[in-house]
């Protein structure tokens, strides 16, 4: 017999998960339309995600990410243990593409930076562990947008904002769910700077044992470098990296 789940806690969890990066902020009423619950019931559940720092206000009546969860958030990255596995594996690509390499993996706000590799040369282009990339900009981004279903990603981009930050950046939906199309057909994603004018990337899928994406491997740098042969000779050595991260995972 399984164990029930505490309703209370699953409750809180879907106050958190109203948060998106199209909107940082709730109010009572959010969680009242949303989640159908009493007034009272919505003030007392944020009080109490107010009181323990998973959840701040900086005006009355709003609530955002309070800093319990970005201390935890992290917590998760320092003790991360496929980061372990995937640091070896991105330090060789790196190596030998001459060029810098991320692991990300898919978070609620976007895809989230958890390992980065850098080539050994004079100037590189470099990223921290734990940013929060776009998801319509930036390979990465859209080799997971490519992943999910038609339903998940209608719910990932409801609220979503297709900001154009350079004049190359896809931001009408139509062009975006065809360059997805794309994607999954030919399986990898490219940026040719849709997020930053001088930075191109091209990404690959990492799948579990079920073909699952669960993260994606990425190599990044000034995008006069990334050039149609370029990426041909990119794809081939990062799907390598992808397989080799999945074999030690298990």
């Amino acid at each position: 017999m399984s164990t029930k789940a505490n309703e209370s806690v699953l409750k809180c969890f879907e106050i958190l998960g109203l948060i998106e990066s199209g909107r940082p902020e709730i109010s009572a009423r959010t969680v009242v339309n949303e989640l159908g619950l009493k007034p009272a019931t919505a003030h007392r559940f944020l009080a109490t995600l107010l009181r323990v720092g998973a959840l701040a206000t900086y005006r009355r009546g709003s609530y955002c990410i309070g800093p319990r969860i970005w201390e935890l958030g992290q917590i998760e990255q320092l003790t991360n243990p496929m980061a372990n596995v995937v640091k070896p594996v991105i330090d060789a690509v790196s190596q030998d593409l001459n060029e810098s390499v991320m692991a990300s993996r898919l978070s609620r706000a976007g895809p989230i930076c958890m390992a980065v590799a850098i080539p050994n040369r004079p100037f590189n282009i470099n990223i921290k562990v734990g940013t929060i990339l776009p998801l319509h900009s930036t390979a990465q981004g859209k080799l997971w947008l490519a992943s999910l279903s038609a339903k998940e990603r209608r719910a990932r981009l409801g609220a979503y904002r297709l900001v154009a930050t350079t004049e190359n950046t896809l931001h009408d939906r139509k062009a975006l769910e065809t360059e997805l199309e794309l994607i999954r057909s030919r399986g990898y994603a490219v940026n040719r700077g849709e997020n930053e004018s001088d930075i191109g990337a091209v990404s690959v899928p990492v799948f579990d044992d079920q073909g699952e994406t669960i993260l994606s491997i990425s190599l990044f740098g000034l995008v006069s470098r990334f050039n149609d042969a370029f990426i041909a000779a990119a794809v081939p050595r990062l799907k390598q990296a992808a397989i080799e991260v999945t074999r030690k995972s298990q």
